[in-house]
């Protein structure tokens, strides 16, 4: 036991697979925020995911109070804030992909990771979440145009 937690370890410099920021830090520098347009990109990005997810409450709690088909103007309304969070979250999306693919400094990071790792490679690869985030985009628009014409269906058919 003794061997296995305190005299087995390994040497000082490991290289294993890490997530990268699009916003990577300097060599001696680990203040995340360091650079401008970093702090100003991802306060944009965060407050549209926000407001994104704010509207989906907003939008959910319009439509289960109009859930007797009770008023037109409710299911229109939450529509209406469906289709806004689909807009907002395709918006979250595509700040994603332009973040990841034309704002990151790939080569000086590499550049900056061979002085430790000689054999250092990097992957730009998206994960199964973010394959999601269309589909929860079309769906959110979809479930707007759905909500939208179901109140105007009560509207035309309301005594």
């Amino acid at each position: 036991m003794w061997k296995f937690w305190y005299t087995n370890q390994s040497p000082s410099k490991n290289c294993t697979h890490a997530y990268l920021s699009p916003f990577p830090l300097l060599r001696d520098e680990h203040n995340s925020t360091s650079y401008d347009s970093a702090i100003i990109y991802r306060g944009f990005w965060t407050v549209l995911m926000l407001l994104g997810v704010l509207t989906v409450v907003v939008a959910s709690f319009l439509i289960i109070c109009a859930a007797p088909f009770a008023s037109h103007i409710l299911y229109k309304a939450g529509g209406g804030f469906f289709i806004v969070a689909g807009v907002l979250f395709s918006l979250v999306v595509v700040m994603y992909v332009i973040w990841v693919q034309a704002m990151a400094d790939l080569e000086n990071y590499t550049n900056m990771k061979k002085m430790d790792c000689p054999d250092f490679a990097v992957y730009v690869r998206y994960g199964w979440s973010f394959m999601l985030a269309p589909i929860g985009v079309f769906f959110a628009l979809l479930a707007g145009m759905l909500f939208l014409l179901v109140g105007r269906y009560i509207y035309l058919h309301s005594d």
